[in-house]
């Protein structure tokens, strides 16, 4: 409790040299856990959490899901450095992750992904029609092909494994991916728990070549990565794609539910609504977005019944209109809805809209260097603060009462 409180008091010094422009006021203090309904849903992941920090082989997983706040990956990234480091609670791996390279998109290099030969990139939020396959998308929501015989990709995270699963899809049984690792080279076989293949290396690593050794006529797609890492301290998978909205997950990725069983999460941060949102405020039905959290929820608790929830709600933000930014009005109506759920849903909210400073403030996060130029994505400066503020809260709801 004494640590979980010093380190606390110590980000708070930090936060305070953090944000530089002094119309920007944003202290820990007032990052907190709104919870509109019953507690129950909070109190049973913090039972968990402490009970993850008093045993050496406790695991808790959390799985964030999002659009590109997520898939830049600063904001997880930070997360999970302040579960390592600040709050004593060892990393337990990082989960499902995607080799963004080959997709030609970004991500935040908490890993390393390298490659040769060509790649096609596709996103379920936005597909890529010039693909030549439809890809089975899962729980990462994209997806990369080639059917070029040197095509091969590298992955290196910050953690050992001796099992990889390789989600997607071949031209046929005849592809049979290889996995290299320290000069020794085994081939995959069909993955009896994902569509993908699975190999077993006879040591443990960091680093693996992958290489789907093609011939004329064939294909490969990739739609994911899964390590086998320790299964304890704190699992904190991250799976955004930039676009996403509400339905992208339960619409255009048939291998989202089957994937999300073996996440198992037990709590579920859903930082969805900010494209959902980007339209003009009568075109925006809260009812509808509601109804679709509705249907991914069902997913999340079909294979985790009890996750607890948390949502955040959108930031103040500007969005595309006829070629120019407009300010997007909806940040109200996205705040309410997600209240409203919460409480059906006995979920808590981090009202990251209020936190900012409300309607209008995007533009003195931008003036402080912790928003880009667009006013809708954050900077690495100000990812890093989302996470500082995210995880300060959460830690002050689970472990100071």
């Amino acid at each position: 409790m004494k640590a979980a409180r010093l380190a606390l008091t110590l980000m708070a010094a930090l936060l305070c040299l953090h944000v530089r422009a002094a119309d920007v006021r944003v202290c820990p203090d007032s990052s907190v856990l709104h919870i509109p309904g019953s507690r129950a849903g909070i109190a049973r992941f913090a039972a968990k959490l402490q009970a993850c920090k008093n045993s050496p082989s406790g695991c808790v997983t959390i799985w964030h899901i999002g659009g590109s706040h997520v898939q830049a990956g600063w904001f997880s990234s930070r997360m999970r450095h302040n579960f390592d480091s600040l709050g004593h609670y060892p990393c337990g791996g990082r989960g499902f992750i995607f080799p963004y390279p080959l997709a030609h998109t970004n991500y935040d290099k908490s890993f390393t992904c390298s490659s040769t030969g060509e790649w096609t990139g596709s996103l379920s939020s936005n597909p890529n029609r010039k693909m030549p396959v439809s890809p089975a998308f899962g729980i990462n929501g994209i997806a990369a092909y080639t059917a070029d015989s040197t095509a091969s990709f590298g992955i290196r995270i910050p953690g050992l494994f001796s099992r990889i699963h390789i989600t997607g899809s071949a031209s046929g049984p005849d592809v049979c991916p290889r996995i290299s690792a320290n000069g020794v080279s085994v081939a995959c076989r069909p993955d009896s728990l994902f569509s993908g293949f699975v190999a077993d290396l006879p040591f443990e690593t960091d680093t693996v070549l992958i290489e789907p050794c093609l011939k004329e006529g064939q294909y490969f797609t990739v739609t994911g990565i899964l390590p086998e890492e320790t299964a304890s301290g704190v699992r904190y998978v991250s799976t955004g794609v930039n676009g996403a909205r509400t339905n992208t997950w339960t619409t255009r990725c048939p291998e989202f539910e089957r994937e999300a069983a073996v996440v198992h999460p037990d709590l579920a941060i859903l930082a969805l609504g900010i494209n959902d949102s980007a339209c003009p405020p009568e075109k925006f039905d809260p009812e509808r977005f509601k109804q679709n959290y509705r249907k991914l929820i069902s997913v999340i608790h079909s294979v985790s019944p009890d996750c607890t929830l948390l949502f955040i709600t959108n930031n103040d933000s500007w969005r595309w209109s006829r070629r120019h930014m407009v300010h997007n009005e909806n940040g109200k109506a996205v705040r309410k809805a997600m209240f409203e759920l919460a409480e059906e849903y006995d979920a808590a909210v981090w009202d990251l809209f209020s936190l900012m400073g409300g309607n209008g403030s995007a533009q003195d996060w931008r003036d402080a260097g912790l928003m880009k130029k667009d006013r809708l994505h954050f900077t690495r400066e100000g990812y890093e603060l989302l996470g500082d503020l995210l995880y300060s809260a959460l830690m002050r709801e689970c472990e100071t009462r």
